[in-house]
């Protein structure tokens, strides 16, 4: 498109929006494109916003920068070559080694930047508006993309189209700092044209999301550059990436169905290590060395089973995500574990019961242990009295989290009198856990449970130590019961559907309702043998 018509368009659809008023809009368009010219390129939208604002036939401008900016790109920007740009690509080893050992400094970016911009290379300005976008601003961020769009065919190789469909590429300070497999995945021969790119020089991580291809793993182990220090696998099972795991890796992060684990499956050098695996067992049928400084694991009976007695000589951080079936096995899990430097524990995201306070403070390792961090296990003001009896076997520590829990203010205090640090990031409404885990247990019985979880409707509702148990007369009467945890329960009615919506129902009043404490007797055996309703014994 000519240059003065552009310019006319661009200043044409201002006037149309409403967004600009002017006398002459041929005289705007016609010095714009001169404008153009001056400058040797496109001006921005601060630069064309001051442009406007001094023009002798702009009366009135209601756009702002970023509105400009995008107009900008429409009408006056080059399209994207198809061919890499004949540009000057200029190279500083000294700067590039520095920029390689810290590959987070930003200082560093900035200098690398004005050389390259002073050497005449246009990725010295991407590396410089990519290190703004960093700062998180919504203009910065914008000029960066635009800049990579014009520049596009030299910067990714001509490769675009065919990323966008399968990877994803994290960018930080103008650079490729992360990639991440979409899709099918990019291909052996597409990893490697994509990691030899200029862009892609300090990669530092790589998500793969398919199960293992050996050409794949030798492409990337190939040509990735030395940054590369962290690898994560998703939906993997079975066989590890070979060769990537000889790599000089630091972060390992591998979630699926099954993986084997042998004293030498990981880089020697890993610091960092994340399990979330449904089974993991042991390669020659010994418990493995592993070798880690910080261990995250997501349990499933399988997995505890695995790491009961695995050697972890330099642990020092262990964060073990628990549910309902694992929390009960933590104490003989804890204990098992080889683990002498361990001095910080972290158990997330499932119900610890009170009584595994005590269990947890009888080990040994909690004498040695720095930190705590109990976050997202349902401890509420009654559980934080259990733990604070526990707080002479943790005679070392001094900080404990217990963010995202159900503690009042008064919990919280006591939860200060356990460690002199207390983290507390946010608190959920008192129940919110339980009754969160009792409509995912409940299925499609929620919904009719509901409507008769009313404790006036109910003959009786008691608690008896982890036991909630109750009678109810619907069409006839029946009794019923169901633990804290929710692993055991029966109701004498004729559903075939279990748990039913009196069980259901009953789990939802126990959370929402301060029932008394009143014996259950041997309800178990009653309800088993369907004494009570189906035969009207009461």
């Amino acid at each position: 498109m000519d240059r003065v018509v552009a310019a006319r368009k661009l200043v044409a659809e201002l006037v149309q929006n409403e967004q600009l008023e002017v006398r002459r809009v041929e005289i705007v368009g016609r010095e714009l494109a001169q404008l153009v010219e001056t400058l040797g390129r496109p001006p921005s939208g601060e630069e064309l916003e001051e442009w406007l604002d001094q023009h002798a036939q702009v009366t009135g401008l209601y756009a702002g920068p970023n509105q400009l900016d995008e107009l900008v790109e429409r009408y006056l920007m080059p399209p994207p070559s198809s061919e890499p740009e004949a540009a000057v690509e200029a190279r500083h080893p000294e700067l590039e080694r520095q920029l390689r050992d810290e590959p987070d400094s930003r200082e560093l970016y900035l200098v690398y930047a004005d050389w390259l911009q002073e050497h005449g290379d246009p990725f010295g300005e991407l590396i410089a508006l990519g290190a703004a976008a960093t700062e998180g601003t919504d203009e910065a961020s914008a000029r960066f993309e635009r800049h990579l769009r014009q520049h596009e065919a030299r910067l990714l190789g001509g490769l675009a189209r065919q990323l966008s469909e399968r990877a994803v590429l994290h960018w930080r300070h103008g650079v490729v700092h992360a990639i991440q497999e979409r899709g099918a995945g990019p291909g052996a021969k597409l990893w490697e044209q994509l990691l030899r790119l200029r862009v892609c020089e300090l990669v530092q991580s790589v998500t793969l999301r398919h199960h293992y291809v050996p050409d794949v793993d030798a492409a990337i182990s190939a040509c990735a550059a030395a940054s590369l220090r962290a690898l994560t696998l998703e939906s993997y099972s079975g066989r590890l990436p070979v060769q990537l795991l000889r790599r000089d890796l630091r972060s390992l992060a591998v979630a699926g169905d099954r993986i084997e684990i042998g004293t030498d499956t990981f880089p020697a050098g890993i610091e960092r290590l994340e399990l979330r695996v449904r089974e993991a067992t042991a390669a020659g049928g010994s418990p493995p060395l592993i070798a880690v400084r910080e261990l995250h694991v997501a349990l499933t009976p399988a997995v505890v089973a695995f790491f009961a007695g695995v050697q972890l000589p330099r642990l020092e951080r262990l964060v073990l995500a628990i549910d309902a079936a694992t929390a009960p096995s933590l104490p003989a899990l804890l204990e098992s574990l080889a683990a002498p430097t361990l001095s910080h524990l972290g158990i997330c995201n499932g119900p610890l019961a009170p009584r595994t306070f005590g269990e947890l403070a009888r080990l040994p390792l909690c004498a040695r242990l720095r930190s705590l961090a109990l976050t997202n296990v349902e401890i509420n003001d009654h559980s934080i009295w259990e733990l604070a009896r526990a707080r002479g076997a943790f005679e070392s520590l001094t900080e404990i989290d217990v963010s995202h829990n159900e503690l009042s203010r008064e919990g919280l205090a006591a939860a200060r009198a356990f460690a002199p640090s207390v983290i507390s990031r946010r608190q959920n409404r008192p129940g919110r856990g339980m009754e969160r885990r009792v409509r995912e247990w409940a299925g499609s019985r929620l919904q009719v449970a509901e409507s008769i979880a009313e404790p006036e409707a109910w003959r009786a509702a008691r608690i008896d130590g982890e036991l909630r148990w109750a009678r109810y007369r619907g069409e006839d009467e029946y009794e019923l019961y169901v633990t804290a945890d929710l692993r055991r329960y029966g109701c004498s009615c004729p559903s075939g559907i279990q748990p039913c919506k009196h069980v259901v129902a009953l789990a939802l009043i126990a959370e929402r309702t301060s029932l008394p404490e009143a014996a259950a007797g041997d309800i178990e055996d009653r309800v088993a043998r369907g004494r009570i309703g189906r035969r009207g014994e009461i």
